[in-house]
C-alpha cells in the first residue's frame, strides 16, 4: 500500500473556505489522496478552549454522491462533543472529485484538533505509527475500533427489519444469488452509511440496500452510554422469495 503523506493544515482563521489552489502546493498529496476539491477547516470552538481543552480528535465516516457532495456524515469517535459538531459541520461543506461509481464506499476521515490548526489524516493512516511526533493529541493515537452489534454487552433489538424482496425484473430468469451489506447503527438506532460489500447482480444489491435502509434498532449502548456500532448481513435470493 502506498504510504500516505501526513501534513499539518495551518490555515489562517479568515481562510476557512478556499479552493485547493489557494491552500498551496504543500498540501497537494493529502488532498489528492482524499480527492478533495474544496476544503473547509473546522473551527476550534471557543467554548471548548474556555473549558481548558487545547486539543482533541474526531473520526468520521462520509458518504458522497456521484457529484462528490457529502450525503451522510457520521461521527464515529470524538474526544469532545463540540469538536464533533464542528468537524461534522465543516465536512458537510467539503467537496470531493466526482465518483467513478454510483455508490462510493464511505470514506474514513480523521481530524486532529489543535488551537494552531487542524491536522487532516486520509483514510488508512496508521495513527499509532505516524502520530507520535506530530502535532496531535495523545488520545488520537488509539486506533479507531467501532464495536460490532453482537459484541455489545446487551445486543440491541431490531425494531424494524424488513427483508429484501426478490427483484421483479429477474423473476422470469429465476436467478439465485447473494448480496452482502455492511452498515453502521448510530446512537439513536438508525442505520447509517449502508454499503454493498459484494453482490451477485446489481438488482440483488439494490434490493438489499433498499431493505437495510429501513431498518431500525434500539440505541446501541456500551458501558451505559450510547455508541455507534457496525454490522454486516448477507442476503440470499431465490426466485421463490
Amino acid at each position: 500500500m502506498k504510504t500516505l503523506t501526513l501534513l499539518a493544515l495551518l490555515v489562517a482563521a479568515a481562510a476557512l473556505s478556499a479552493p485547493l489552489s489557494v491552500l498551496g502546493s504543500a498540501n497537494e498529496d493529502t488532498f489528492k489522496e482524499l480527492k478533495l476539491t474544496r476544503f473547509v477547516e473546522p473551527v476550534f470552538p471557543e467554548s471548548v478552549r474556555l473549558d481548558g481543552v487545547a486539543e482533541g480528535s474526531v473520526t468520521l465516516a462520509v458518504s458522497r454522491n456521484p457529484a462528490g457532495v457529502p450525503v451522510d456524515v457520521l461521527v464515529l469517535r470524538a474526544t469532545h462533543p463540540k469538536l464533533a459538531l464542528a468537524a461534522e459541520e465543516a465536512v458537510r461543506l467539503w467537496r470531493f472529485a466526482p465518483a467513478e461509481v454510483a455508490e462510493p464506499a464511505p470514506r474514513l476521515i480523521q481530524l486532529g484538533f489543535r488551537l494552531q490548526g487542524v491536522v487532516l489524516f486520509p483514510a488508512g493512516k496508521n495513527l499509532e505509527d505516524e502520530m507520535s511526533n506530530r502535532m496531535v493529541d495523545k488520545s488520537s493515537r488509539v486506533l479507531l475500533s467501532v464495536p460490532r452489534l453482537q459484541t455489545l454487552t446487551q445486543v440491541p433489538k431490531a425494531l424494524a427489519q424488513p427483508m429484501p424482496r426478490y427483484p421483479a425484473v429477474l423473476a422470469d430468469r429465476g436467478l439465485t444469488g447473494t448480496a452482502s451489506v455492511s452498515f453502521y447503527v448510530d446512537e439513536a438506532g438508525r442505520v447509517r452509511l449502508p454499503e454493498v460489500v459484494e453482490a451477485t447482480t446489481r438488482e440483488f444489491a439494490d434490493a438489499a440496500m433498499a431493505a437495510v435502509a429501513q431498518w431500525r434498532y434500539e440505541p446501541p449502548r456500551s458501558g451505559g452510554r450510547a455508541v455507534v456500532a457496525r454490522d454486516n448481513w448477507e442476503f440470499k435470493f431465490q426466485a421463490t422469495n
